[in-house]
């Protein structure tokens, strides 16, 4: 019995320790942009988010994609949290309800999922009615063309995977970012060239 009790107690003071412990990993990031504590917090809390998202998304990739945005606005937003409004747990949770709620609203709007190979199929689409004997060459042009309006995360991503041929586990090694955010900054890339394309 007496040992029991100690183990509870000491399970108490562990959790008591990481929620210390986390509080100063926010405070770290949003006063030093800590990289160290950022990669601390997100591996202590990426295979939780993940979980939870699995519960309310179809297919990894969603998943994995909450996971991301939830951990960016984590980095972003750390100087917002404030350790008498609750516990970081709590917190970041509640970005990542707010992230899946987004996700959810965006994918409502626009339920087709993009894969890489549209954007070709889009392209000669585009361009068949024009040129009937099209080559690489103009595909490579229009789609190069297409990623120097994307922000600078994603057309390098794009870049890489279409004009350099690497894989997205080379990109992410390349990087030195999570396969997730590669994947990530793909799909919305994918997506704003499909609406460069419509336009």
């Amino acid at each position: 019995m007496i040992e029991a009790t100690q183990s509870i107690v000491a399970m108490g003071q562990d959790a008591v320790a990481d929620a210390d412990q986390q509080r100063l990993w926010i405070q770290r990031i949003a006063d030093l942009q800590d990289k160290a504590a950022f990669a601390r917090l997100f591996r202590y809390y990426a295979p939780r988010l993940l979980n939870h998202a699995r519960k309310h998304f179809t297919s990894d990739a969603q998943a994995e994609e909450m996971v991301q945005e939830t951990m960016t606005k984590v980095w972003l937003k750390a100087h917002l949290y404030h350790r008498d409004k609750g516990q970081v747990s709590t917190w970041l949770f509640t970005i990542a309800r707010n992230v899946r709620f987004d996700m959810l609203r965006r994918q409502q709007a626009r339920p087709e999922q993009l894969c890489a190979e549209e954007i070709y199929l889009d392209l000669e689409a585009d361009f068949d009615h024009e040129e009937p004997r099209l080559d690489g060459g103009i595909l490579r042009q229009q789609l190069k063309s297409y990623c120097n309006r994307l922000p600078d995360p994603q057309r390098l991503v794009v870049e890489m995977i279409y004009f350099e041929d690497r894989s997205q586990q080379e990109v992410a090694d390349a990087l030195d970012i999570p396969l997730g955010t590669v994947k990530s900054r793909l799909r919305l890339a994918l997506a704003k060239i499909r609406e460069l394309i419509d336009d």
